[in-house]
């Protein structure tokens, strides 16, 4: 996979896919995979808005049967086994458990009403799945067992708990990276760091996009038949038909150890709020604003993460969380719905529409669907282009690193490899499944490829050669923080990342004065915006 923005121009497209996060990478990949010629520009780099930015959980909807949404339940219990089952290495089973109280809608026969329901909805949940993968159904518990189980529970008018599985995502930013790399495989041409700038446009139809490299700084016109806008936030910006009121959201990262069972509690306001451990430490969501916000309005202030961290300890009583805990803000802005009382609250529902003539914008709030959403556009964009229908084949059609079947001969050169630090290898075939073996291949190369880059990861030099070689990582954030997940837990700290700059900059050619500058700009990822 190379970055060659040569070539999106001279030619005109059937579709240009703006924004390259979940929604615009599942767009491009199902768009390529059924046979029309596909261009996606982000001006970024891929998967790094509000992609980077979700609580790393693949999760069955159960919080739509509180409203007796059947339908939206089902979608998000279909999407979470059709991940399983195109990306097996990828996700976790996690158990989540959430305290009940004494209230009608969140008490205990209720819960027990909403497993069954959700029993019978999800009765093919397995089906196809790996063993290791398989999700039992869920069930509520009592007091005693409750407390006995999961300490942390706010034992606050405690009466039971309700206990369910759904997935974690381990290696998250390489799951999304996975959807540019197939639809990269069936000719789709991406580039990051390439923003549209203005629409092309005649006789009132739009005919692709006016953009700017980033990195050269040169221009270019991209043409296409048809046009997807999938900014995410900045929705609407190319064309002002789909306005769209946003929110800010935002998941801590903390240095404090988790346990293996996800916890559930309750903010002052009831909105239910998780401890979701992830790399063994405890990551928190989701916070949201409670006003509307603006698209430029991206900062995060002292004083939101204050009002979040007294959410979590209202509804973790035991935990005291402060402010030295946090070593990582994920934050960005999410499609918001604003109700009849003038209360904002995250968008429920995936947003489509037609703005213009050869446009199409899509915005939404769930990671999990995002497949499912991409489907239905792509049925939408082949009947624009006059085309028969083409069968979709991103439910069935396993992502790079996901195909079992060879997986076993793939991994294999992994666990021969005994000069690898002790927990590279299992991290390797986490990351890079099926093809954790050609990352091994470039570590035979040179022993500072096969040691540590910090001693607290398990991330070793040939993940960087390899992100700069194959996956266009273009800048030492690309590398550190969504190519492996060296940056992901918070800072990785001085050494460390002088380290991978030397790395990143010998294989790139850099000179001292942009190694220096790559390494600052990795540590303001890290600062908090005020």
């Amino acid at each position: 996979m190379q970055r060659d923005v040569g070539q999106l121009s001279g030619k005109t497209f059937d579709v240009l896919v703006v924004g390259g996060g979940i929604y615009g990478l599942t767009v491009a990949c199902d768009a390529a995979s059924r046979g029309l010629s596909v261009a996606l520009i982000e001006r970024g780099d891929f998967g790094s808005g509000s992609s980077f930015n979700h609580l790393r959980t693949i999760h069955g909807g159960l919080r739509y049967l509180q409203s007796l949404d059947t339908r939206r339940a089902r979608e998000s219990i279909r999407e979470r086994r059709t991940l399983a089952r195109i990306a097996p290495h990828a996700v976790r089973p996690l158990a989540f458990a959430l305290p009940l109280g004494r209230s009608l809608t969140r008490g205990r026969l209720a819960m027990r009403a909403a497993f069954l329901l959700d029993a019978l909805i999800s009765s093919d949940r397995n089906s196809g799945v790996a063993e290791a993968l398989r999700l039992p159904a869920g069930t509520v518990v009592g007091r005693d067992e409750a407390i006995e189980r999961f300490p942390g529970l706010s034992r606050r008018e405690l009466t039971g708990a309700a206990v369910w599985h759904d997935y974690v995502t381990v290696e998250s930013d390489r799951l999304t990276f996975a959807w540019a790399m197939a639809a990269a495989a069936h000719g789709a041409v991406l580039a990051n760091y390439v923003e549209a700038t203005s629409l092309l446009s005649e006789g009132g139809r739009v005919g692709g996009v006016q953009a700017a490299d980033r990195i050269s700084t040169a221009s270019l016109q991209i043409q296409a038949r048809v046009t997807v806008d999938a900014t995410g936030a900045g929705v609407g910006r190319l064309a002002s038909s789909m306005p769209m009121p946003l929110l800010k959201a935002m998941n801590l990262v903390t240095r404090r150890e988790a346990g293996a069972v996800a916890l559930g509690g309750r903010s002052p306001s009831g909105r239910n709020l998780f401890l979701v451990p992830w790399r063994g430490r405890a990551l928190f969501g989701t916070w949201e604003s409670a006003r509307l916000c603006g698209p430029d309005e991206t900062g995060i202030g002292g004083e939101e993460v204050s009002s979040f961290i007294a959410d979590v300890n209202h509804a973790f009583p035991s935990l005291d969380l402060t402010p030295a805990d946090i070593t990582l803000v994920h934050r960005g802005l999410v499609p918001a719905e604003v109700a009849v009382d003038g209360r904002v609250s995250l968008q429920g529902r995936d947003q489509v529409g037609d703005d213009v003539g050869g446009l199409v914008s899509v915005a939404g709030t769930k990671y999990t669907t995002a497949r499912a959403v991409a489907e239905r556009i792509v049925d939408r964009l082949l009947a624009k282009l006059g085309q028969e229908p083409v069968p979709c084949r991103t439910a069935v059609d396993r992502l790079p690193g996901g195909d079992l079947s060879s997986g076993a001969a793939a991994v294999s050169p992994v666990r021969r490899a005994d000069d690898l630090p002790d927990d590279a290898s299992a991290h390797l075939v986490a990351a890079y499944g099926s093809r954790a073996g050609d990352v091994v291949s470039i570590a035979s190369q040179r022993a500072d490829w096969r040691t540590r880059v910090s001693p607290e990861s398990p991330v070793i030099g040939a993940q960087l050669i390899w992100a700069v070689r194959h996956e266009m990582a273009v800048t030492l954030a690309d590398a550190v923080i969504r190519r492996t997940p060296l940056g992901a837990l918070g800072y990785p700290g001085d050494a460390p990342l002088e380290h991978a700059a030397q790395i990143v900059g010998a294989e790139l050619g850099w000179p001292e004065e942009r190694r220096r500058s790559e390494i600052d700009a990795v540590r303001r990822f890290y600062v908090r915006e005020c």
